[in-house]
């Protein structure tokens, strides 16, 4: 791989990234082999670079010879369990063409991991970003007990804003009552006003991201952010307007859909305007909530499915 053109972003992340919450500044030696983290706010597009030691200077910092760099669009690992077997990060297969090394000066040693330590952050962080983005594509077989685990790696890496993400995942997965495994709407619905509810208070604390999401509904955004969170908002509320479509299908008079009173799909709408006014401390589309639950009782109770 030519370097050259990742140096400069290398040097720029380098002075921007923080310490690892995994491991603190290590000692190094001049041939060690280190992990440089370029890492980013969307774990999709997390990248690093591979290194070693080639001299320490008088401060402490660390002149490296960069091996190889791979930035969020040249990895291999994203969407895999473990490392594939071509990876650089297994196979310790760095090019190490002569006109590939470029020597990086005067770097921190608080930038950088010893390689085991950064291959494993790295891969965790992979693994974590796979099971939010099978739950963010309607993956099947994210249980709750996937996310259990997602969260965990969140709070090892000491990344609370994704632990918000997964927290809000496992509300929609659980109250489907599917396990993680697709449910029909009628089923999935019974539990969506409580789980609309219980988003919208934990919500309430990112009202931003209740407006990045706002935005991106109403198609005055680009239809993805880099915030997961934000992603996260428009999965779940999308999701409801489909499945509450699917019960549409079925019946067009919401007073004959079976299993379902009039109250109850009232406080699915209801739920869905709580989350997107981040449990009704904003407006969303220049209203609060009262405005949206009355009008949406009064088209239910006229036999017609609500618009959003």
């Amino acid at each position: 791989m030519k370097l050259f053109r990742y140096l400069i972003p290398l040097c720029l992340a380098l002075s921007a990234w923080g310490q690892s919450p995994l491991v603190a500044a290590a000692d190094f030696a001049v041939g060690d082999r280190v992990f440089i983290p370029l890492y980013a706010e969307n774990l999709m597009n997390d990248g690093y670079a591979d290194g070693i030691i080639q001299s320490i200077n008088p401060d402490g910092t660390v002149n490296i010879t960069l091996s190889d760099v791979v930035n969020g669009s040249d990895k291999t690992l994203y969407g895999t369990c473990s490392p594939s077997g071509n990876s650089p990060l297994t196979s310790g297969g760095a090019d190490n063409a002569p006109d590939a090394s470029k020597l990086v000066r005067e770097v921190p040693t608080d930038k950088i991991l010893p390689w085991k330590v950064g291959q494993f952050q790295y891969v965790e962080r992979e693994n974590l970003s796979t099971t939010i983005q099978r739950w963010l594509n309607g993956g099947m077989a994210i249980t709750p007990n996937s996310l259990d685990i997602a969260d965990r790696r969140a709070r090892e890496l000491g990344l609370p804003r994704l632990r918000e993400v997964v927290a809000i995942a496992k509300l929609q997965v659980e109250s489907t009552g599917g396990n993680g495994f697709p449910v029909p709407a009628d089923r999935a619905l019974h539990g969506a006003a409580a789980m609309l509810d219980a988003v919208a208070k934990r919500l309430q604390h990112n009202p931003q991201a209740v407006k990045d999401a706002a935005a991106i509904l109403a198609g005055t955004a680009p239809a993805h952010s880099k915030d997961l969170l934000v992603e996260t908002i428009v999965h779940i509320a999308k999701l409801t307007q489909s499945q509450l479509q699917d019960l549409a299908n079925d019946d067009p008079d919401p007073r004959k859909v079976s299993g379902y009173s009039i109250a109850q799909l009232t406080a699915i709408y209801t739920g869905w305007y709580r989350m997107m006014t981040a449990n009704d401390t904003q407006p969303y589309e220049h209203a609060q909530v009262a405005f949206f639950t009355d009008r949406a009782k009064k088209s239910l109770d006229a036999g017609k499915w609500p618009t959003f």
